[in-house]
């Protein structure tokens, strides 16, 4: 049975509409490249306030939202809703009654269900937010598809065996569910917006050698510093990759994140680029970060100069002849809640008008194959060539013998 807390309280003041019209002239794009920053910076801002009005000229649909999942990410889901527009979040899941009755009446949603598949049949919901632990995407893709969801947001990781995501892929195909991972990351202004990337392409020179480097294991930090990556290099894939790991933590969270504690992979990239990808619990880290979950970060190296990109410490870049870098906002505590904002807006963005999402479901998978091909050199140590074909029982092998070799392991 349903139990029902509060009332719907929604506010729609937001949204995120690309335009291709002019917003500064050609004059103003002139200048030294800290002023081409300034300018981009402001072209931003320009563009968010632009967005508000776009949006609340346009007849748009507004879509039903519900939340399965009520844990501490489902409170950043949900918190954004009061600024979107023709969402609205009428249900929310979970298992766990207390929690479920906190987050219903914390957000006002009018619907909330202890059963997700009754909760799809009463609510029949446009999109789902899937925010649970990565233990059975499969069959919550399955149910969610065959109820008619247009599309599910999930969290990352989007899978972690290597038939999830291709069972994931199987459902896409057939259902036509949109499915985006949340790697909101990917909509804060210096990426969205391709700042970063235009000063990769246009100011260092060539690109030779990326490190990125976080310090969560490969399936808790690990894909959000791939699909950056990835974003970064134009959805480039990697052609051949050679890695080493080691180290089994199942407590906590890492129960359902598995993935080895301790991995470093070598990738080469089309064009001659080599990325050194270290994303271990005991990386060296970002400079001065204090912060666990805050260590993510990209040393992009250039013939004519270099760019130096954290997740919570700003960005900047030096080329050649410049005395002082250039510096720009790179802000998790300043920049997250409005990254959620702009991804969840774009899902319905999406269904309107067919822009597609930055997260869409190809995106992810690239990201999760990239990680995966770097399990599958671990296996058989040696380099190898892309697409991958590691399989499921070689996962299982790698999982069971790096527990074997790891004299810190406890059952």
């Amino acid at each position: 049975m349903a139990s029902r807390t509060g009332s719907a309280i929604l506010n729609r003041l937001l949204v995120f509409v690309c335009s291709g019209d002019a917003l500064f002239s050609p004059g103003e794009l002139d200048g030294p490249a800290g002023g081409r920053l300034r300018v981009r910076e402001e072209m931003d801002a320009r563009l968010s306030r632009r967005h508000v009005g776009e949006r609340r000229g346009m007849q748009m649909a507004t879509y039903r939202t519900m939340i399965l999942g009520c844990g501490p990410r489902a409170h950043w889901h949900a918190e954004v809703y009061p600024e979107l527009e023709g969402m609205e979040l009428v249900a929310c899941v979970d298992v766990d009654e207390e929690r479920l009755e906190t987050f219903a009446g914390k957000f006002c949603v009018p619907m909330a269900f202890r059963d997700y598949e009754t909760a799809l049949t009463e609510v029949q919901p446009d999109i789902v937010h899937v925010v649970t632990q990565p233990a059975r995407r499969v069959w919550e893709a399955e149910v969610t598809a065959e109820a008619g969801v247009k599309a599910a947001i999930i969290e990352k990781p989007i899978a972690i065996m290597p038939s999830e995501i291709v069972e994931l892929q199987r459902v896409r195909d057939e259902s036509g569910m949109e499915m985006i991972v949340n790697c909101q990351r990917r909509y804060f202004p210096q990426f969205r917006d391709g700042v970063v990337r235009d000063v990769m392409k246009k100011e260092i020179g060539d690109v030779y050698l990326i490190r990125a480097s976080t310090k969560g294991n490969l399936m808790s930090m690990g894909p959000h510093t791939m699909d950056l990556l990835l974003q970064l290099l134009d959805e480039a894939q990697p052609e051949e990759v050679w890695a080493m790991a080691y180290g089994v933590d199942e407590t906590g969270y890492k129960a359902h994140h598995r993935a080895p504690e301790h991995t470093f992979a070598e990738y080469w990239f089309p064009g001659g680029i080599r990325v050194l990808f270290d994303c271990d619990t005991e990386a060296l880290g970002s400079p001065d970060e204090q912060s666990f979950w805050m260590h993510l970060h990209f040393d992009i190296l250039g013939t004519r100069g270099r760019i130096y990109v954290t997740q919570n410490a700003g960005w900047w870049y030096q080329t050649e002849g410049m005395a002082e870098p250039v510096h720009g906002e790179s802000s998790w505590d300043n920049q997250q809640s409005a990254g959620q904002r702009d991804l969840t807006q774009a899902v319905a963005t999406w269904l309107d008008s067919g822009v597609p999402h930055l997260n869409r479901f190809e995106t992810a998978r690239g990201a999760f194959d990239a990680l995966t091909g770097a399990l599958q050199s671990v296996h058989e140590g040696r380099r190898i060539a892309f697409p991958h074909t590691f399989t499921d029982e070689q996962w299982n092998e790698q999982r069971e013998w790096m527990k074997s070799c790891d004299p810190g392991y406890t059952p």
